[in-house]
C-alpha cells in the first residue's frame, strides 16, 4: 500500500461521526483529506450566503444544475490527484453520481451510520452552523437531503458500513480492522 494511491471514499447520515471518522483517517493512518462539504461551504461564502444546511443544499443545486451533476466530486478528485500523498479520502459523498464518480476513480466507498437519535444528540453537541436545533427538524432536513440528493441511491455503492453508536474507541478499532481488511486485498 506504501507505493500505491489508495482512496476511500467516505458517506454517511447526517451526525453519524465522518468527521471523527475522517480526522481519525489522517491522524493514525496519514490520509489526505478533500471534504465535498468543504468545498460547497467555500462557495456558499463565496456567493455571500450563510451557511444553513438549506443555503448549502441550494448551492448544490446551483453549482450542479450550472456545471453538470460532477460538479463537486470532480473538483474533489482534480485536488486529491494534485496532492502528493498515496492515501487519499473523499470526505461526505452523498449523490449517486458522486459515488459512481468516486469508483471510476478507484476509491472504495464506506458508509459511516447510526441511530437516529444518537446523531440528533451529537448534532446538538457539536453545534455546526446549520444544524438542526430540534429532533422534529433534525428529521425534516435529513428527509429533505434524502430525496434532494437521491441517498438511498447513493447507498447501492456501499461497500462497507461502520455502525458508529458505541464509543470513540470502538470506532476507531472498527476503522482499524476495516483498513486491515482493505490493505490485504
Amino acid at each position: 500500500m506504501e507505493n500505491t494511491k489508495y482512496m476511500i471514499g467516505l458517506l454517511g447520515t447526517i451526525g453519524a461521526g465522518k468527521t471523527t471518522v475522517s480526522d481519525y483517517l489522517i491522524k493514525k493512518h496519514g490520509f489526505y483529506r478533500v471534504g465535498m462539504g468543504d468545498l460547497v461551504r467555500e462557495v456558499t461564502r463565496q456567493e455571500g450566503m450563510e451557511l444553513t444546511r438549506e443555503n448549502l443544499q441550494a448551492i448544490q443545486e446551483k453549482y450542479r444544475d450550472k456545471y453538470g451533476q460532477e460538479y463537486f466530486i470532480r473538483e474533489t478528485i482534480e485536488r486529491l490527484s494534485n496532492s502528493a500523498g498515496n492515501r487519499l479520502l473523499i470526505d461526505g459523498i452523498r449523490t449517486p453520481v458522486d459515488a459512481g464518480e468516486a469508483k471510476k476513480a478507484g476509491a472504495v466507498l464506506v458508509l459511516i451510520d447510526a441511530p437516529k437519535k444518537v446523531r440528533y444528540e451529537r448534532l446538538k453537541a457539536r453545534k455546526r452552523e446549520g444544524d438542526a436545533q430540534t429532533f422534529e427538524h433534525f428529521l425534516k432536513q435529513e428527509k429533505r437531503e434524502w430525496e434532494m440528493l437521491h441517498f438511498k441511491s447513493t447507498l447501492k455503492y456501499v461497500e462497507y458500513k461502520i455502525e458508529n453508536s458505541g464509543s470513540v474507541k470502538e470506532l476507531y478499532k472498527k476503522i482499524d480492522d476495516l483498513l486491515s481488511k482493505l490493505i490485504k486485498k
